[in-house]
This record gives C-alpha cells, structure tokens and sequence, in this order.
C-alpha cells in the first residue's frame, strides 16, 4: 500500500476523485458531477486531513484559466488551464518530471486513471486509488 501518511507529497487528480467517490461528495454534487461545491468541500477536508507542517499536498483540476490557489502552508490548489483534456493529468506528470514536489519525500499520485497511474509509477512517483485514500486519510 502507498504511504499517504504526513510525510508524503500528495499529488491529487481532483475530478478523478471526486467521481470515484461520488457518494461521500453526494450533497455537494451538481447532476451528478463535481463542480464548484464538490471541489470545495475536497478542499476543506484535505485541509483538515493535512494541516502544517509537512510536505506539499497539491490538488489538481481542470480548467481552462490558469489558477493556482494557496490554501494553506501544505495545499495548494492547481488549475493548470490550457486546452484539451487532460490538463491536471498533464501538470501532475510534469511536476513529477520536473522533480519539484520535495523529495526526497515519497511522492503519492492519488488517482483511479489507469494510464496517469501507469505514467506516473514510471516517474517514480507511488498510486493510490481514490477509495484508499479516502478511507485512509479523509474519513471522519
């Protein structure tokens, strides 16, 4: 199993995990998929669940403005903007590429997306899957 613990960077697919974990985010969903209030509420757990010191924990969507949102010493939420899809994929591979998350922490990819998980292992980088991760880390 991953080492999600606090002495982990945390890399996080935000839809992605939002979508596997559709019934823990049920309230906040809008038709059934995450928006604004499902990301927020991602937001305030995360913050809960990891609050300073530690490594980075940096939470990932897509957008198409570019946004990049400190939140606390620890989280920082990114919209990496651009066109497409697949941008927060995108940016998340390249932070692991560029080796800028902190190591020589153990890096975490929390995502349920075979081909990010594949990409990602190859950079070195260590998966969890969203439902792992929750129960681990964000459950009350």
């Amino acid at each position: 199993m991953p080492h999600a613990g606090p002495t982990a960077v945390l890399l996080i697919d935000g839809h992605n995990l939002l979508y596997a974990l559709r019934p823990k985010f049920a309230a906040e969903l809008a038709d059934g998929h995450p928006g604004r209030a499902a990301r927020e509420a991602l937001a305030v757990r995360l913050l809960a669940a990891f609050p300073p010191p530690g490594p980075p924990v940096r939470l990932y969507f897509d957008g198409a403005e570019a946004l990049e949102e400190t939140r606390s010493e620890r989280l920082t939420v990114i919209y990496p903007g651009g066109a497409g899809e697949q941008r927060a994929d995108r940016a998340i591979l390249a932070e692991l590429s560029r080796g800028t998350t902190g190591r020589p922490a153990p890096v975490v990819v929390v995502t349920r997306d075979h081909q990010l998980a594949r990409r990602a292992r190859k950079r070195g980088a260590e998966v969890m899957d969203p439902v792992e991760f929750f129960e681990a880390c964000l459950a009350p």
